[in-house]
């Protein structure tokens, strides 16, 4: 009975390590493209060279692009044990796309071990965030960002000064981040459901920030603590405040929010204005776990914990940039 009851917890995780194999034989429809391919609207599997590792990304561009105009340009990164393909699937920027006309990017990182097969639980694909202890390997996460950015302004009609930066959990931890390191090009970044680990005091400029968490995230816990990851490692958390006043301060905020709206269990806490009219949202949803409000979680509960949607964090995420293009 006892193991029964084991196999039956387990199946959403093997579910899920499936789902990632899947990813994993999609491999092979990723090959090396004239970037100027990129144009053509729709879907795109690339490969490409930097660092002398091969490198994958999903590109999406929107149906209505018409060669010649400047579209703002939007990358997302996933979580640990994601894959581009799968971030590509789950948080609606396909979608936005469309609806809004940008074009979209969804890099994918490197496993922990990088010359190893992934695997969500042995061998997740991670980002290299700069936080203490996460092994590196080798691998330059920031300069990977910084010469596809380069690549595709070179070769994509972008909008330079509307280029954003999102992701999930890990790949939050990754946008704050890049958002410390290229604040000069980067015109705003919207982590969800991660905190901030970058290493300086100052900025190239007054970086916009949408900051969106949960309360009941048992991996990012609110207030700080100990936290087990999926694939065993145990570390322990600063309270995500901490992130906040980070930002803030980095901005020349004012430490002490205004409350712009607190109802639903969904509170919006608003730092600024800053330098150059700089902002830091800082918005809670009570309740919720590791999990990107209105979307599908592709991780099962009882590793991510309640999911809550009270509204569709990409169309806020959206919002909020489209009021902070670079200066």
């Amino acid at each position: 009975m006892l193991r029964l009851l084991l196999i039956l917890a387990c199946l959403p995780l093997l579910l899920f390590s499936a789902l990632a194999i899947h990813a994993v034989a999609l491999e092979s429809t990723y090959r090396v493209i004239d970037l100027n391919e990129l144009l053509q609207p729709g879907k795109h599997r690339v490969l490409i060279r930097i660092d002398d590792r091969d490198r994958r990304f999903v590109f999406y561009t929107p149906k209505g692009f018409k060669p010649g105009e400047a579209l703002p340009l939007v990358f997302f990164f996933h979580g640990a044990g994601g894959t581009a393909e799968q971030a590509f699937r789950t948080y609606g920027w396909p979608a936005k796309a469309d609806a809004e006309n940008f074009f979209v990017a969804f890099p994918e990182g490197l496993p922990v071990r990088p010359d190893g097969i992934a695997s969500f639980l042995l061998n997740p694909h991670i980002w290299r965030d700069e936080r203490a202890g996460l092994p590196a390997s080798g691998v330059n996460d920031v300069r990977f960002f910084e010469e596809l950015l380069d690549r595709l302004e070179t070769a994509l009609p972008v909008d330079t000064k509307r280029v954003y930066v999102t992701g999930f959990s890990n790949g939050a931890g990754m946008t704050f981040t890049l958002g410390s390191h290229f604040s000069g090009r980067i015109a705003a970044i919207a982590p969800v459901s991660s905190q901030s680990f970058v290493h300086t005091d100052t900025l190239a400029r007054p970086l916009p920030v949408y900051y969106l968490t949960g309360t009941a995230d048992p991996l990012i816990l609110y207030r700080g603590g100990k936290v087990t990851f999926p694939w065993g490692k145990t570390r322990t958390l600063p309270p995500v405040q901490e992130s906040t006043d980070t930002w803030a301060k980095l901005d020349g905020c004012p430490p002490e929010p205004q409350t712009v709206s607190d109802e639903n269990g969904v509170r919006v806490l608003c730092y600024g204005p800053g330098k150059d009219g700089a902002e830091v949202v800082f918005t809670t949803v009570e309740g919720n776990g590791h999990h990107w409000p209105g979307t599908v979680e592709p991780l099962p509960h009882f590793i991510c914990g309640p999911t809550l949607d009270p509204f569709h964090a990409t169309d806020r995420i959206w919002d909020f940039f489209v009021r902070h293009p670079l200066p």
